[in-house]
Parts: structure tokens; C-alpha cells; sequence
């Protein structure tokens, strides 16, 4: 061992081999128990040399005292932490106020630094931009079990800042946008901003979303902190001073395995199970949908032999009880293998990720929903697929999936299983639309800018859609997310209908069937229909049936019987429940209420143009559908009750603590789930007991 650390001493001393010496370095941290006393030394003093002072703490036996000094100088103010080199540059900067974009590794730890910002105590609000509420909880049950009781903590539009705290906003793209109260912002975060260049998210629309949030809070003055992997270079910044830095320092080594395997036949398949049966330790496997994910899962479930942990099969029985037996999220874990998708209610996927780093699961079976940002301790990643969705794998994701395996302080060297040919290396360049404007530069962005800010080109644009506009400009920006000539085309339609006597349009509250049809229709037919065709919905009154259905007293589970009953022949039940809870979650709670909300705007200024007409074709109220969209945006329970899905508590069970929690304000439902005796839950089953106690550790 002394030879081998001799070696590796050379390369970490030589600055063209130095970033192999760091790797080095970790692999023999993984080796530590072949070191005696002085290898010991020596290795600690390596440790320092390539910066990684955190791995310093299990070895302070050994620790010199300048090495002693060095590690203490890395710790931040106000935080219990130490920091490597990197962490610590990133920290000096940000402490002297400037604006910094960092692009590193998952395994940096480059949300540490948001902590040790708040730390300060320095900012009276901040502002943390996260793409999913998955990250939102994540990020908040850091800053909880650290700030709870130094700042109040935002993650919802129902709750108001208090006078009293620091107020720390935990929002996506969306929410921020709705905000009111983020005015004089002092600093904000924007993780995974390579999500800013619409070119390179799936969604062109949050893209949007994000770009005009960023732009809102940047126009405040604050200094910013932006986040994410792999990027070499950022376009369209020049407005701002900031400090760009992109870095390949990892705190973990990565051995990958690549088997250029063929994308058809058993040959995959096969590679699997034979790699499933000789791993040991923890393992994420990639897929490039939810549909490859079940497969594969089966494909476990079936060829490797498993012993699930109490929790997993408690956790199984529950959702056999509350979704269907037949489930495949649900036979998996009862073979002790999880799942990870889009169709896995929110806090059933904080519930897999929290047993997969716990170790009561050891494979857990994902898509992109858990690649993106959530933190797991995974010894290994396979990645089985090289798509995404019907998308081959850019170079950008495949690394930003490899970046999974391996964890700081847990498993020192992570392994990759790439069991197709890997995406060739290519340098990734992040494009920020308002900054770089193009002729691709989407109208609905542009609309949201100052004159001042446009180019000559993007301003002739914008004159051109607002001077052929038949709704106000203050409509179309409202509607930011819809192009001008969708907005216009529905608005056309609307007015020679109303004009003509029709008030299928026209209602408020809760709308009768043929109403719900009537803006269903709308909805498929000009906004999100290629999102319902995907999900099987494909006429209005299907998109209305679902609204309907969950709507009725029976809830969510009610809604899910009828889904189950109207299997057809052939068709599987897993399959039609997974497409059922991507309806619940992607349209009906999201994507709807934002397209009914657009209607909304487009139907009120026709009406008032329709008013104000000699003939006056209409003089009725207003509809206003914004009570619907709430509604449908809880899934028809009170707000404060629904929301807590987003803690780790799933409806069903949140429903039933409905009686014991205020149902108005979230603030005031959290405080009395913290304090709730649990005892008094006589009709709650043990795992039911044993979910809300550890999310009652967490807020």
C-alpha cells in the first residue's frame, strides 16, 4: 500500500495528471482498511492535497496538525459542514455578492452552498427555483431539519411570507410566476438551469416558464446562484456580471461497463438478470419510460431471487389495498423491488427513494423523474435503455444518469453498466432565450419583454403579432405558455359562438356536463392535445369523464374502481392504472387547470368586447372558472389537505386525517400534523402510523 499511494502521489503532484490523482485518491479511500498507521498519514495527507477535506473526518487520527488547520478553514459560517476546494471557491464568491453559474458533478454537493447562503442569516428572502416538486420536498426537508427554526419555509401558493423569519421560497418555474411577493428578492437559486434553453427540455412550455421567471427575479437586482451538470459553456447572460464555472471535480470514482449490446431480442434482457444476480449493493436501473420500466421490473420480479424487508411488503400491502393488487408498482415491492415513474403518485416516490437510501430496497427501477435532482444513494446505476421517452440519449443525460452512481461519504467508487452503446462525447452549450434571441425564439417568451429589451428582430415580431392580434396584448401576455395564434384562433371561435347564442361558455363554479364538455373540447382540440392522445384521451367528453369521476364522492379510489372496470379484453390492469395516475397527476392537477385558466382570460375579454358591441350579442355575468381549476387542481379536496401529497402523505391517508387538520390554511395543517398525537389514530393501519411519523419528522 505504501508503493501503490507513492504512485498516486506522483500523479497528484503533477498538475497535468492531478484530476487522476484526486481519482486516485478516492479509490484508495475505498481501500483504507489495507492501510496501516503511517499509510494512514500519508493517505490523509493526500486527502488535502486534492482538496477533499470533508474525507478528512474518519481519518483525524491521522491528521497533521497544519492538515487539522486547513480542514477547519473550510468550514462555512453557521453551518455544520466542511467544504471541499471547490465547494469553498463557489462559497468566497458568493460571500463577496457575486453572481455565480456552476456546473459540476451530481456528487459535488452543489446544493450544500444554498445552505451555507441561508446559514448567513444575511437575506430577509430567498428564492430557490426547483423543475420538480420532488426536488421542492427534497429541498425542503434539508432546510427544515437545518433552519427550522430560523426560517419560515415556502412551498405552496396558499402560504403567505411572515414578518417575523427569513422566508425561504421553494418553488418551481410555475409557482414562481403566480407569486406576488417576490419583489425585492435578495438572492436566488436556479437548479438544473440548463432547463432555461428550451432547445434542450422535453417541454417547451416550462422552458418558458422558467426563462420568464428568471427574468423576473434577475430584474429585481438580487444576485443569483445558478446550478446544474455537464454544461462547458452559458450564451445570453451578457446583461449580467457573473462568474461561470464549469468544473469536472468529483468527490466519487466511476467505473464504467459498456456492452454495446443490440436494442432488440434477449440479449439485454439477459445482461440484466446476470448483472441483477451478482450485484450486491444498492442499484438504480434506467429506463427510458414508465411502460420500459414495468417490463423490466417483470422481468425482476421474475428472474431474481429477492427477500423484501418488512417495510416492503407493509408498504405493498397498502397499495394493493388503495390501488389495485394487480399493480405492477405494487407486485414489485412486494419482491422488494421498487418503482420509479411518472405514473407513481408523488409521495409513493418519496416513500420508494426514502426505502431505497435506507436499504429495504436494493433495486429501484426508474425513468427521467428520479435522474433529475433527487439525491439516492445508489453503489450502482444500470442503464438499461439509451433513450429517453422515443429520444436517443444526448451525451448531456447519459452523463447527467452516470452521475448516479456513487455517493460522498457512502460508496466511494460507483459503477456503471451501460448496457447499449453510450451517446458519442459531445461539449454542451446552455442558451438563454431573452439574452439570445433568435428567430426560434418562441413569440409567447418575447411577448413578456420591455420594448427595450428586444432586438430589432424579436421587437418587428412582436409588433407584427400584436398589430394582427384580435385579443389584447394583456390577454396574450397573461396567457404567456400559448402562442399568440392558438390564443387568437380560440378567441375567434368563441366570439362567433357566443355571438350566435351558444352558453355552453358561459358558466361559473362548477360546471354541468355539457359545460365541462364544452371547454373539454377546447382543451383537447387546441391546447394540450398531444399530451391527452398519448394518455388515450382523445374527445372532450373522455377528458371529461375522468374530471367528472374524480370529482364524485368516491375520490380518487372511486375513480380508480371505475378505470378498473372498464378494462377491455386484453388490456392490462397495471397498465391502465399507471395511465390513470398519469392523468391525475400530469393533466387533471396540472395541465388542465392551467388550460382552463387560459380559457378563462381568452372567454372574459370576449365577453366584454361582446358587452360593449351596439348590438350587444351578450349581456350576461363573466364566467369564471377559477373555483374549477382550483379544484381540480387539489383533486376536489380542500387545497391544504391535497397539498399535503407534496409532503409525503398520499391522498388516501391525507384524507383521512382531514378531521384532525385545519382544511384552510397549509401553515396551520402543517403545525397540526407536527403535533398530531398519533395515538388518537385508532382506525390508521401500523404502516399508515408509521408514514405520517416520519413525515412529522420532516416539517
Amino acid at each position: 500500500m505504501f508503493a501503490v499511494l507513492g504512485g498516486i502521489a506522483n500523479h497528484v503532484n503533477d498538475k497535468q495528471t492531478h484530476d487522476e490523482g484526486r481519482d486516485l485518491v478516492i479509490r484508495a479511500l475505498a481501500r483504507r482498511e489495507l492501510c496501516g498507521e503511517f499509510e494512514t498519514r500519508i493517505l490523509a495527507s493526500l486527502v488535502r492535497n486534492v482538496g477533499l477535506y470533508p474525507y478528512l473526518s474518519p481519518l483525524m487520527e491521522a491528521v497533521d496538525d497544519d492538515d487539522l488547520l486547513a480542514y477547519e478553514l473550510h468550514r462555512p459560517d453557521g453551518l455544520d459542514a466542511v467544504f471541499h476546494s471547490l465547494q469553498a471557491r463557489i462559497y468566497y464568491q458568493l460571500r463577496t455578492g457575486s453572481n455565480v453559474v456552476l456546473s459540476a458533478s451530481t456528487s459535488v454537493g452543489k446544493s450544500l452552498l444554498i445552505d451555507a447562503m441561508i446559514a448567513l442569516g444575511k437575506f430577509k428572502k430567498v428564492v430557490v427555483v426547483l423543475p420538480t416538486l420532488a426536488l421542492i420536498d427534497e429541498t425542503r426537508k434539508r432546510l427544515a431539519q437545518k433552519f427550522r427554526d430560523k426560517c419560515h419555509l415556502i412551498t405552496h401558493p396558499s402560504q403567505a411570507a411572515r414578518a417575523d423569519r427569513m422566508n425561504v421560497y421553494i418553488l418551481t418555474q410555475e409557482r414562481v410566476r403566480h407569486r406576488i411577493d417576490l419583489t425585492n428578492v435578495d438572492f436566488f437559486v436556479v437548479d438544473e438551469f440548463y432547463k432555461l434553453d428550451f432547445k434542450r427540455d422535453d417541454d417547451k412550455q416550462r422552458a418558458i416558464e422558467l426563462n420568464l421567471a428568471f427574468h423576473a427575479l434577475a430584474a429585481t437586482g438580487a444576485q443569483f446562484y445558478l446550478l446544474g451538470p455537464n454544461v462547458q459553456a452559458i450564451k445570453g447572460l451578457d446583461n449580467y456580471e457573473f462568474h461561470f464555472i464549469p468544473s469536472d471535480y468529483s468527490t466519487v470514482a466511476v467505473d464504467v461497463l459498456q456492452f454495446d449490446l443490440p436494442r432488440l431480442g434477449e440479449d439485454r434482457p439477459a445482461k440484466l438478470i446476470e448483472l441483477a444476480r451478482s450485484i450486491d449493493e444498492s442499484t438504480l436501473i434506467y429506463c427510458q419510460g414508465p411502460g420500459s420500466a414495468v417490463r423490466v421490473a417483470s422481468r425482476l420480479l421474475r428472474g431474481v431471487m429477492t427477500k423484501p424487508s418488512e417495510i416492503c411488503v407493509a408498504t405493498a400491502d397498502w397499495m394493493s389495498d388503495n390501488y389495485h393488487s394487480e399493480w405492477m408498482a405494487a407486485q414489485a415491492l412486494r419482491h422488494g423491488i421498487g418503482l420509479h415513474h411518472g405514473g407513481i403518485p408523488r409521495a409513493l416516490q418519496q416513500h420508494m427513494v426514502r426505502m431505497f437510501n435506507s436499504g429495504s430496497i436494493k433495486f429501484l427501477v426508474c425513468t427521467s423523474t428520479l435522474i433529475e435532482g433527487v439525491n439516492t444513494a445508489a453503489k450502482n446505476v444500470i442503464i438499461y435503455d439509451r433513450r429517453r421517452n422515443q429520444s436517443v440519449l444526448d451525451f448531456f443525460t447519459y452523463k447527467n444518469i452516470q452521475g448516479r452512481a456513487g455517493r460522498m461519504g457512502t460508496y466511494f467508487v460507483g459503477k456503471v453498466f451501460m448496457l447499449e452503446k453510450p451517446p458519442p462525447d459531445v461539449e454542451v452549450t446552455v442558451e438563454y432565450p431573452v439574452g439570445a434571441q433568435t428567430e426560434d425564439t418562441p413569440l409567447s417568451l418575447l411577448l413578456q419583454l420591455d420594448d427595450s429589451e428586444l432586438t430589432e428582430l424579436s421587437r418587428a415580431r412582436v409588433s407584427e403579432a400584436i398589430e394582427g392580434s384580435f385579443l389584447s396584448v394583456d390577454t396574450l401576455r397573461i396567457n404567456a405558455s400559448v402562442h399568440p395564434d392558438v390564443q387568437n384562433r380560440i378567441a375567434l371561435n368563441v366570439y362567433d359562438r357566443i355571438a350566435s347564442g351558444e352558453t355552453l361558455l358561459l358558466w361559473r363554479g362548477f360546471p354541468k356536463w355539457d359545460e365541462l364538455v364544452a371547454v373539454c373540447d377546447i382543451v383537447v382540440r387546441e391546447l394540450s392535445g398531444p399530451k391527452l392522445n398519448n394518455l388515450g384521451i382523445r374527445a372532450g367528453n373522455q377528458l371529461a369523464w375522468h374530471l367528472n369521476a374524480l370529482g364524485q364522492s368516491g375520490g380518487l379510489a372511486g375513480y380508480l374502481r371505475q378505470v378498473a372496470l372498464g378494462i377491455l379484453p386484453g388490456q392490462s390492469i397495471s397498465d391502465k392504472i399507471d395511465e390513470a395516475l398519469k392523468i391525475v397527476r400530469n393533466i387533471v392537477t396540472f395541465q388542465f387547470p392551467r388550460d382552463l385558466m387560459v380559457l378563462h382570460t381568452i372567454i372574459s375579454e370576449v365577453v366584454d368586447r361582446l358587452k360593449g358591441e351596439p348590438k350587444r350579442a351578450y349581456s350576461g355575468p363573466n364566467p369564471d372558472y377559477s373555483v374549477y381549476a382550483e379544484a381540480a387542481e387539489s383533486l376536489f379536496v380542500p387545497a391544504p389537505i391535497a397539498a399535503l401529497d407534496e409532503y409525503g402523505i398520499p391522498i388516501q391517508i391525507a384524507k383521512k386525517l382531514s378531521g384532525f387538520l385545519d382544511q384552510y390554511d397549509l401553515d396551520r395543517t402543517i403545525q397540526d400534523l407536527r403535533s398530531l398525537d398519533l395515538t388518537k389514530l385508532t382506525d390508521f393501519s401500523r404502516f399508515e402510523l408509521e408514514l405520517v411519523s416520519s413525515v412529522q419528522e420532516t416539517i
